[in-house]
């Protein structure tokens, strides 16, 4: 999958979890419906750095969730301290259990 093709399926998952229509996000963004349009449809070749920033910021979401070929596979990072190991401990028993992690 081509890159601009994974951000265009990104952007619409993101963006339809957040509620929004095209016509929301790009009022919000300062880019028109069909620009949107165009950029979920893999059409919109680069639509600038500015762009995006400006979209991840309004659907709460890092740059890098833009870019992922696989969100499955998100990493997740924790701090670990002594109060939440136990915690910390069975939420990684819950994964094992359902073959989430190894």
């Amino acid at each position: 999958m081509e890159e601009r093709e994974i951000v265009a399926v990104n952007l619409k998952r993101h963006r339809q979890f957040k509620g929004f229509s095209q016509k929301d996000l790009a009022e919000k963004v300062g880019l028109t419906a069909d620009t949107i349009s165009k950029i979920e449809l893999g059409k919109y070749e680069n639509p600038g750095m500015k762009y995006l920033t400006a979209i991840c910021h309004e659907l709460s979401i890092g740059l890098e969730e833009l870019f992922m070929e696989n969100p499955q596979k998100l990493r997740i990072d924790i701090i670990v301290s002594d109060k939440n190991v136990k915690v910390i401990e069975a939420i990684i028993q819950v994964f094992k259990n359902f073959n989430l992690v190894q």
